[in-house]
């Protein structure tokens, strides 16, 4: 079968038969990593009498749900990365789960936190908590880090900067814009998808990024709903970026960017539960249509043999394809209500969160030295050489896609043993000669580029 880029395994074969690619990529792949936490009962639902049918063991990782409407139901089981009950605190949540994924990004690895679940299920506390030192969220308790890492490395030259935005009524929005109404369009580059034009702050310390979360926090779209009086009518990111300068032994300097995308996405709804109409029902629509497009992308990166990914079913699936399926280390915090009232939310949450863990990626270190386009010519020529070398000409075929850069190659098997009788003379030479073009090809463009640095 045709191997390519989203042949997971083939691509790190292919790519572990030298030291560096480019932009050093690791030789292993890494999953995203599932936490699910567990929220505390609510005073009404303790008023109500509403009964627990969550039983999370942190030490296991553990989730069990059961179903008090079906007694006949056994529970159901859940295994992930990381297992959080109604007693855990901020603290542990960052420390345990998202400390490795911050710290990631102060050596150019890109990160991505995103918390999901049901409307009132604790996606805000755990990602934004409360202006109170032992409550705050992911976000906020990140600035500290940061910049106490940075204190703790004199010898680099560290450059941070803000963004954040929302996602509302599928329009992205500006939430640090003089503008406050400024939407943003979303376009495409080579490498993903990015947002013209939206404002990027830079911040020297932590209290300066904090006043960011708290300027954006205000401009944001929230409205009350039956379930949540403070309800998010939106999917908001906050994005920082970490630039620095290194000195490699060889006496070169080298620029590593790495970038943090924080993600509250908006809880799901149903309009019989939040009571919703009007203006309120409209944005319900647009949340949920966005977050099943999210769903879609998930359950397809989860299952191989889904060659397909709908990533250009939204504009949320747009913005989300690098964190998800490019070079980046991603956290999913799938938050569930322990109550019976919300059982049936709580299982479709926990079954994503399950197929969530099976989604593979390969990471790397963002790096942009000079010379790092000479490395790219001979990476990409010599493992493409070193499988020729190996391969009778009929098995050779370059195959460019749209969105892959100029010059990866791609290699074809043929399963059919009678190949080579079938294939003249003139079509080996014809086909090899296509692959000597394009490696000139290759070189060519890096040369170019390095000549108009």
């Amino acid at each position: 079968s045709e191997m390519c880029i989203r042949d997971r395994s083939t691509w790190e074969a292919v790519v572990s038969t030298q030291s560096t690619w480019g932009v050093r990529m690791n030789r292993r792949e890494e999953g995203v990593k599932v936490a699910v936490r567990c929220r505390p009962l609510f005073p009404r639902e303790t008023e109500m009498e509403r009964q627990v049918v969550v039983d999370v063991d942190n030490a296991a990782k553990t989730v069990i749900l059961r179903n008090t409407l079906k007694p006949t139901e056994g529970p159901k089981s859940f295994t992930f990365d990381f297992a959080f009950g109604m007693e855990a605190t901020q603290e542990q949540i960052y420390r345990d789960a998202a400390h490795d994924i911050v710290q990631g990004i102060l050596d150019g690895r890109n990160g991505t936190i995103f918390a999901y679940g049901q409307t009132a299920s604790g996606r805000s506390f755990t990602m934004e908590g409360r202006n109170e030192p032992e409550l705050r969220g992911i976000i906020p308790r990140s600035f500290e880090h940061i910049f106490a890492e940075i204190e703790a490395r004199p010898e680099r030259q560290y450059a941070v900067r803000v963004s954040f935005f929302e996602l509302y009524n599928d329009e992205f929005i500006d939430l640090l814009s003089k503008n406050k109404r400024q939407k943003l369009e979303l376009r495409e580059k080579p490498t993903g998808f990015f947002l013209k034009d939206l404002t990027s702050i830079v911040v020297r310390d932590a209290r300066e990024m904090n006043d960011q979360l708290l300027l954006g926090m205000r401009n944001r779209n929230v409205a009350y709903t039956a379930m949540n009086a403070n309800s998010g009518r939106s999917h908001c990111i906050f994005s920082i970026v970490v630039e620095y300068n290194e000195q490699g032994t060889d006496g070169s300097q080298s620029v590593r960017k790495g970038t943090l995308n924080m993600v509250n996405l908006a809880g799901g709804e149903r309009l019989s539960k939040t009571a919703a109409a009007g203006e309120r029902a409209r944005e319900a629509v647009s949340l949920n249509q966005s977050l099943k497009a999210l769903v879609d992308v998930l359950s397809a990166l989860a299952d191989p043999k889904i060659k397909h990914i709908p990533f250009r079913s939204s504009k949320l699936t747009k913005f989300m394809q690098e964190s998800l399926a490019g070079n980046t280390n991603v956290l999913m915090i799938a938050n569930v209500s322990p109550v019976d009232w919300n059982h049936e939310e709580t299982l479709s949450t926990l079954r994503l969160a399950s197929r969530t863990k099976e989604i593979k990626a390969l990471k790397r270190v963002n790096e942009a030295p000079a010379q790092t386009k000479v490395r790219q010519t001979e990476t990409r020529i010599r493992p493409s050489s070193a499988i020729v070398s190996r391969t009778e000409p009929w098995q050779v075929r370059i195959n460019i896609e749209r969105e892959l850069p100029i010059g990866e190659i791609m290699m074809k098997q043929e399963e059919d043993d009678d190949a080579p009788s079938r294939t003249s003379e003139e079509e080996k030479r014809s086909r090899l000669n296509e692959l000597y073009t394009q490696m000139q090809s290759i070189q060519a463009q890096i040369a170019q580029e390095l000549g108009n640095q």
